[in-house]
């Protein structure tokens, strides 16, 4: 049971916790339980991340934090349920690189995610690992290159979704290596990983956090990283730079946002309460063991991210000539 030092422990980390609550927000907020939408299966680094958050925001809050999975149609099915949802500030979308390719990438989509979503809090980042098979014979990003032009078009690399950072990390190396690789669009994260274990793909450009358990039982082999610098939790695999395929650049962020309607007041208190557990020593501790590193930052920095985000993506899938399914 938590007592009464420890509510006032965490009540003095966030600013808000004891201060009168602004007249244009809802006094009684949360009032019920809030929602944290997923648009990625259970088990994939978005999901693990907002279930490590989970414990201490319901603590924070003074009200259960529910985790909601809805993948399907690369996020799009998630956030449409989010823009639909009232905008009372007890239902958030939980969000990754995807939410700023579809606006370009889906046509027509059901909502726009540029104007109809606001940024609450940034969560982390993580590069991508190229990651192959446990009965892929190459072993080296210049075997990998070798293999794909003497067969092109036979490999095969798996991603979390159409259209997914993932997919466009692929799309960079093939276009930086010159080579045809077959592209395999998966619902998440867990399931793609699941079909390279199986051998049924080759090769993926995967989150750091969701590889890192299975490289360590030798359930899928790492070849490279793509950052600018080796993961302190992979000392030995290489950057696509060192292996002599530079420019590969590739990786995942996290963060929440809700609907552009909720009151300021509210919107202002959630990123307190991420922020603040974002910058509990436990909280670090335990981001840095799943490969990711915590990224807090202002909402208004972090609504500068997205836009600079949404125009960067705009120009990726224009030039690589990406469709939606």
């Amino acid at each position: 049971m938590t007592h009464r030092r420890d509510l006032l422990t965490a009540a003095a980390a966030v600013p808000w916790a004891l201060a009168p609550f602004a007249a244009t927000a809802q006094p009684t907020w949360p009032s019920r339980p809030v929602r944290f939408v997923v648009g990625f299966p259970a088990g994939g680094t978005s999901d693990v991340l907002t279930r490590l958050l989970q414990p201490r925001l319901a603590e924070l809050l003074g009200q259960p934090a529910i985790v909601e999975n809805r993948p399907g149609a690369g996020t799009v099915l998630a956030t449409d349920l989010v823009a639909k949802a009232p905008a009372d500030g007890h239902t958030f979308l939980n969000v990754a690189n995807s939410f700023t390719i579809n606006a370009t990438l889906v046509r027509d989509p059901p909502f726009d995610a540029r104007r109809d979503f606001t940024g609450i809090a940034s969560l982390g980042f993580n590069p991508h690992v190229l990651v192959a098979a446990p009965n892929f014979a190459p072993r080296t990003v210049a075997e990998v290159v070798a293999a794909a032009r003497a067969a092109p078009g036979r490999l095969t690399y798996a991603s979390f979704g159409n259209g997914t950072s993932g997919h466009l990390g692929g799309e960079s190396f093939k276009q930086a290596a010159g080579v045809d690789i077959q592209h395999v669009p998966y619902r998440g994260g867990a399931p793609a990983l699941a079909d390279l274990m199986g051998g049924q793909v080759q090769l993926m450009f995967a989150n750091l956090p969701e590889a890192l358990p299975i490289l360590r039982e030798n359930r899928i082999r790492a070849i490279a990283l793509a950052d600018a610098a080796r993961a302190p939790v992979l000392p030995d695999v290489p950057t696509f730079d060192e292996a002599g395929v530079p420019g590969v650049v590739s990786n995942s962020w996290f963060g929440v946002v809700a609907r552009a309607e909720v009151p300021a007041p509210i919107a202002d208190r959630m990123h307190d309460a991420i922020t603040a557990i974002l910058g509990e020593p436990d909280t670090i501790a335990r981001f840095r063991q799943l490969g990711v590193e915590p990224r807090p930052m202002t909402r208004a920095a972090f609504g500068a991210m997205l836009r600079t985000e949404f125009e960067r993506n705009a120009r990726i899938v224009r030039d690589a000539g990406i469709t939606a399914d």
